[in-house]
Order: C-alpha cells, then structure tokens, then sequence
C-alpha cells in the first residue's frame, strides 16, 4: 500500500493542484494534501497539475500533461508544490512553454533537487489512459531502471560515440553496456538473450 500508515516512515505531502498517478513503477492515486510513503535512495513519481481556473465569466477545468519527477529521499519528510494559477489562459501558456515552477521541499524549507521531464503517453486515442505503462516505455527508451536504493541512467553510463569513419564505440564497462541493450530489447529479444546467457553456463 502506498499511502503511508505508519508514524515513522518518510512521505511526500502532495501540495494543491496536483494530482499523483504512478510512484516508482505502481499506481498511486493520490491528490492535494495526500502523504505518500517513499522508499529509500531513489523515487520516481508521476504527477499532472489539474484546477477549475477561471476561463472569462465562467469556470474551466484545466489538467496538464504527465510529468515525471526522480529525486532522492533525504530520510526527511518532503513535499511537493506547483506555482499557483487563477486564470486558465495563464496556466495554458505556462505548461506550453515549460515556464512552470515546481518544487520538492523537506520540513525545514530546503530546496531538494530533482529532475523533471514530461512524460509522453502512449501510442492510440488514449495517450495517458495507463500512465504506469507510459512510464515503464519512457524508462526503457531512456535507459532507466531501478537498482536497489538507485534509479540508473544507463545512458549516462555507456556513451555512444561515432567516429568520422563511421565507426560507433562504446564507451562505459562491458555490465553497463549489456544492461542498456537489455532495457532497450523486446520480450522476445530478452527471451533468446536469456536462453543464451543459460547456454553459455
């Protein structure tokens, strides 16, 4: 269960506005003033902004796209928080141009880093109807995955580099490199790579 239970265990507090989707792979329905219990080391979350904005002389519910958040726990209780909006056309422009300011604070106020990308939905009518298996595609093309208490950029680990011949190397030790391949192959690929690697014992 992800919404915290117990006294001592760290949370994210879910600030106003924002509506929370998947936490570190699982669903996580979660919205304003919710405290999600994380894990140690790495997390990695989901969230849309979503707010009735005022729209002229009316009222218009505005929900953003999905944006993921990685970040570290501090062993610090934390929340997260989005600049507030009144008008529609304003926070339509805002999320447009990526000008929107987020943040993830502990209990004492401290700014704690994070990194954040919009999450593109998948593929037909419904982009962002299963968030979860939006997430898991942008984590396989990205190189990403959980290892203990870390999320892995694979992609900062092995560089690809093309020489003016043509030549493409590799950069990065001979594990890094097998586990990017790994994330970025097809089930049937992982298949035969597995029944290869069993072949060669």
């Amino acid at each position: 269960m992800l919404f915290c239970s117990l006294a001592n265990a760290v949370t994210i507090e879910i600030g106003t506005d924002i509506q929370t989707y998947v936490l570190n792979g699982k669903e996580a329905d979660a919205g304003s003033g919710d405290k999600i219990r994380l894990k140690d080391g790495d997390n990695q979350i989901v969230v849309r902004y979503k707010s009735i904005l005022k729209d002229g002389s009316r009222t218009k519910l505005f929900e953003s796209k999905p944006y993921v958040f990685q970040f570290t726990n501090t062993a610090k209780n934390l929340s997260l928080s989005v600049e507030r909006f009144r008008k529609y056309i304003k926070a339509e422009k805002a999320f447009e141009k990526g000008n929107v300011e987020w943040s993830i604070e502990d209990t004492n106020g401290k700014d704690i880093p994070f990194q954040l990308d919009e999450l593109p939905g998948n593929p037909g009518f419904l982009p962002y109807d299963d968030l979860p298996k939006a997430l898991a595609t942008y984590n396989k093309k990205n190189g990403i995955y959980f290892e203990g208490q870390e999320i892995k950029d694979l992609n900062e680990e092995v560089v690809v580099a093309v020489s003016e011949t043509g030549k493409v190397e590799l950069t990065g030790d001979a594990l890094a490199q097998l586990k990017l391949w790994y994330t970025k192959a097809s089930k049937e690929e992982r298949k035969a790579f597995r029944k290869w690697v069993i072949d060669q014992e």
